[in-house]
């Protein structure tokens, strides 16, 4: 997540409404890391993907990186 400049440990409501659905989908807490603003725009010019959404609100902006999603078992 972009951290708010000048803020790095204020968390917004889009933030924490992210959060809330990483964690429910990880079925654990996991945390993401804030990342300072230039710094973010850095690591956006070496995605893979970029999507677009029509969020509006200041610092609805994440970058990330999918893993290895094993096969369901049987």
């Amino acid at each position: 997540r972009m951290e708010i400049v000048g803020k790095p440990d204020e968390i917004p409501e889009v933030q924490k409404e992210v959060q809330k659905e990483v964690d429910k989908a990880e079925g654990k807490s996991w945390p993401m890391i804030a990342v300072e603003r230039y710094a973010f725009y850095e690591r956006a010019k070496q995605a893979y993907c970029v999507i677009q959404t029509g969020e509006r609100r200041f610092y609805g902006c994440f970058a990330f990186r999918k893993g290895v999603v094993p096969p369901d078992a049987e």
